[in-house]
């Protein structure tokens, strides 16, 4: 039973100045670990640096296509490495008949997919296909994704989200008129489903919704479709009413899964992301792409997709969050780029959920790829003689994403106080250009001092990419009696990016 207000307070742990890092990997994609420096050390400002984006490695062809007769196509799909091997859910819709349907797919390497004769659902009179769920009303199942649920019970361990068209069966539930709802299901295995029959919104919101649930908030959490609105005028005389400017991310929590707070009248829907005046009016945000980083503590991305309404093209950025609540842009650049006109992924990129893991040093992210711009592109946009949709993926390093860099001349900048636990300070770095150099100095005391032994003067440069360069001053990388103690951590960077940061034993 949920205690109230008072009583949680009471029991919550007091915010503390210094930051908990413990010996956990700590990832450097937002303003969280940087100080503001004092007037009595202006040398430790913030100074010309910026964050940026990390360079991905994009597999050269798509890597899989609709093709037996019960999918002419396929489009939203996500990816789980589960069991030893890569599981995969996607819609599947064929021209003869309208509506979208959820099919399976596994593999040993994330690149070569096998479909698994399932016998499971009959389509055109044979059961000998990969199909695995049709929607409550088998009218049409706009996949969001599939997630693994730590808490639940063991034959409701795999959870699926997605927005559904309805058939005009009554359901059980309020209904406000919308034609469709946002649905789920659940499963024993991820391979046969069962209906949790209720709505979890009141209505159809399009696109890849994105549900799973948060260990550190112990609710559930889920990014959907919302509007998005500007030009209010609320002041004066002759109050403006404002206008819509398309999609936006919403997003909601609850502490159970099929009961959401303000369920049909989307009074708890939150805006979590939408595009703004640097976007433009021509732009708004198609899907979430929300993935939780495994590897960090509190480190949550999203991977949006802004649709560019005029050139039909979706544009991949990266949005950041520490609390899975709030969430920021540390940069406006774009993160994979489009292919070259013509390839197949030249107008689409969308990406799923989830950061897949390819070894123990790299993760992939798969993409939703099409080379036809999107409905309502301006007739002057070239479209393909072959419209081709298909799977794409990208590869990444461990921890790289957004890093903090300087460029040719040198940038500095320091942390909050920290407490760890540890031996060694261990840094993701990256070259950057010609003559990269990058030294830390570690400061201790009321005053922030730089401690003896530990400066500027005394460390050892890092040049190299590495993504566990250990950092050692003239007397070596052993912190001796520093754990537990509250220190900052203080960097000279010149044609450098740094990802991470982590005391290790």
């Amino acid at each position: 039973m949920r205690k109230d207000t008072a009583e949680e307070d009471e029991m919550s742990p007091k915010p503390r100045p210094e930051i908990f890092v413990s010996n956990h990997r700590q990832l450097l994609f937002d303003d969280f670990f940087l100080a503001m420096a004092s007037s009595q050390h202006p040398d430790q400002l913030a100074h010309k640096i910026r964050w940026s984006l990390a360079k991905v490695e994009k597999h050269p062809e798509p890597i899989f296509f609709g093709e037996p007769p019960w999918e002419d196509s396929k489009q939203w799909f996500c990816i789980l490495h589960d069991g030893g091997r890569y599981r995969l859910w996607y819609n599947s819709s064929v021209k003869s008949s309208r509506g979208l349907r959820v099919s399976y797919a596994e593999s040993e390497d994330g690149l070569e997919w096998r479909r698994p004769k399932l016998k499971l659902v009959e389509w055109e009179g044979s059961k000998d296909n990969n199909l695995v769920y049709l929607g409550a009303f088998g009218v049409s199942y706009e996949l969001g994704n599939v997630f693994i649920d730590p808490v639940a019970k063991p034959e409701e361990r795999y959870k699926m989200v997605g927005a559904e068209w309805l058939t005009d069966r009554a359901f059980g539930t309020p209904y406000i008129g919308a034609p469709g709802a946002f649905m789920a299901a659940y499963s024993l295995d991820g391979i046969h489903w069962e209906h949790y029959w209720r709505d979890l919104l009141g209505r159809y919101p399009d696109s890849q919704n994105v549900a799973t649930y948060d260990p550190v908030l112990e609710k559930y959490v889920a990014y959907i479709r919302s509007g998005n609105t500007y030009g209010e005028l609320s002041v004066g005389e002759h109050p403006v009413r404002g206008v819509g400017r398309g999609r936006g991310v919403g997003r909601i929590e609850s502490e159970e899964f099929t009961h959401w707070p303000g369920q049909y009248s989307g009074e708890h829907v939150q805006i979590a992301l939408a595009a703004d005046i640097q976007d433009g009016l021509n732009v708004d945000v198609y899907n979430s792409g929300y993935s939780r980083y495994p590897e960090a503590d509190n480190a949550h991305f999203m991977f949006p997709s802004f649709y560019h309404h005029w050139e039909g093209t979706f544009l991949v950025q990266v949005a950041v969050s520490r609390d899975n609540r709030r969430w920021v842009r540390p940069t406006r650049e774009v993160f994979i780029p489009l292919g070259e006109p013509g390839s197949f992924d030249c107008h689409i990129l969308s990406v799923a959920p989830g950061f897949v893991p390819i070894d123990k040093d790299h993760y992939a992210l798969y993409y939703r790829s099409g080379n036809m711009p999107h409905g309502g592109a301006h007739p002057s946009v070239a479209k393909p003689e072959k419209p081709v949709d298909g799977m794409g993926r990208v590869v990444l390093k461990r921890d790289r994403v957004v890093g903090i860099e300087a460029g040719p001349e040198e940038g500095t900048f320091s942390t909050r106080r920290l407490l760890f636990e540890g031996r060694r300070l261990v840094l993701n770095v990256e070259p950057t250009g010609p003559d990269p150099c990058l030294v830390v100095q570690i400061l201790s005391g009321e005053d922030d001092e730089p401690l003896a032994g530990f400066t500027f003067e005394d460390s050892v440069p890092l040049r190299e990419d590495n993504l566990d360069a250990v950092v050692s001053w003239k007397k070596g990388a052993e912190l001796g009696e520093l754990g537990g103690k509250p220190v900052r951590l203080h960097f000279r960077l010149r044609s450098m990016r740094i990802y991470a940061f982590q005391f290790a034993e």
